[in-house]
């Protein structure tokens, strides 16, 4: 059972005018007779006008008597159907040998998928999700002379899912786990579903308050980029960390150990150079780089830390700010 928090814009009859009528129709027909209990007709077809501030009203609250699915589909349509999408969708769309017409926006476009497959337009809307999480962790590999090309991954996945299956079972995380691999330029990318521990929640059955027991779903990422020769991962927790570290390795390159943790970024450049370290004149499209905010830790008993924000730290000190140069850099 899964758990949906209805996005605002269902409250907003201009997002569902982005649909086309006969499209949207269709995707709503699972819950005529809710709409109905909630003094709403729907039309039969697009040649009778929806009412657009009736219907998103209704759909701004929906409870548990309204389709999940047609919640689902409302949720997805929007989000995916975007300009920046078109021509993808509409590639998905020759694929399944979904019609399109001359004047189909992305919205209609994500809509006929939906009908006909709306699996994809899942997927299509979790990865979106995903790449707006902006912290990859990043593992490289142990020996950097070992790269292996993305042709030479095994293309089977069955087993890497049936083992992350097994270890999140053992983590009371739930049956099933799904993954899927797309290469992204010279990137394998790697989407991997799976249950989340179970939780409690206070929901409304009508006038009624009572509880209901869910297991949330969560998808992760993990990237193998053979140019630099390391993994990169988008993940809920350093357990999970570990378990696509191992499993990957050994399922898709042969070696549990392949990749290895190592800190990628260092503050080391800054204490050597100084604001030498910051020329970035020579990087395409870069015209200045600043440092604004950083903590400078003394050696004392007390474990002293200043913390110093200007418009140009390097520059504080020679205007008088009280950070002394002798500290050590120790965040930043």
């Amino acid at each position: 059972m899964g758990c949906f928090n209805p996005p605002r814009t269902f409250g907003h009859p201009d997002i569902l005018q982005t649909i086309a009528p006969v499209m949207l129709i269709k995707i709503l027909k699972p819950c005529r007779a809710f709409l109905e209990a909630n003094g709403m007709t729907l039309p039969e077809s697009a040649s009778v006008e929806i009412d657009y501030l009736c219907l998103a009203g209704i759909l701004a609250t929906p409870d548990e008597g309204m389709d999940s699915d047609v919640i689902e589909g409302l949720h997805v349509i929007p989000a995916v159907g975007t300009d920046g999408n078109f021509d993808e969708l509409l590639d998905i769309a020759r694929r399944n040998f979904i019609e399109v017409d001359l004047e189909a926006t992305a919205c209609d476009l994500a809509a006929r998928i939906w009908l006909v497959a709306p699996q994809i337009l899942q997927l299509k809307d979790r990865e979106q999700m995903v790449e707006r999480r902006r912290k990859f962790e990043s593992f490289r590999a142990r020996d950097p002379q070992k790269v292996v090309p993305l042709n030479k991954i095994p293309t089977d996945l069955g087993p890497l899912q049936q083992d992350l299956e097994s270890s999140f079972q053992s983590k009371k995380r739930g049956i099933g786990c799904v993954v899927v691999r797309t290469d992204v330029g010279s990137e394998a990318h790697f989407l991997i579903q799976h249950g989340q521990p179970c939780k409690r929640v206070l929901i409304r059955k009508g006038a009624q308050s009572t509880c209901s027991l869910l297991r949330p779903e969560r998808t992760d990422k993990v990237i193998y980029d053979p140019v630099h020769n390391e993994l990169r991962m988008n993940a809920s927790g350093p357990w999970d960390l570990r378990l696509y570290r191992e499993k990957v390795g050994l399922h898709l390159f042969g070696d549990p150990d392949k990749f290895v943790y190592a800190e990628k970024y260092t503050l080391a450049p800054l204490q050597k150079y100084g604001a030498a370290a910051l020329y970035c004149r020579d990087v395409g499209g870069m015209e200045w780089v600043r440092l604004v905010d950083i903590d400078y830790a003394s050696d004392g008993p007390l474990n002293l830390v200043d913390s110093v924000k200007a418009i140009d730290v390097f520059e504080a000190p020679a205007a008088g700010n009280p950070a002394a140069e002798h500290r050590e850099v120790r965040s930043g």
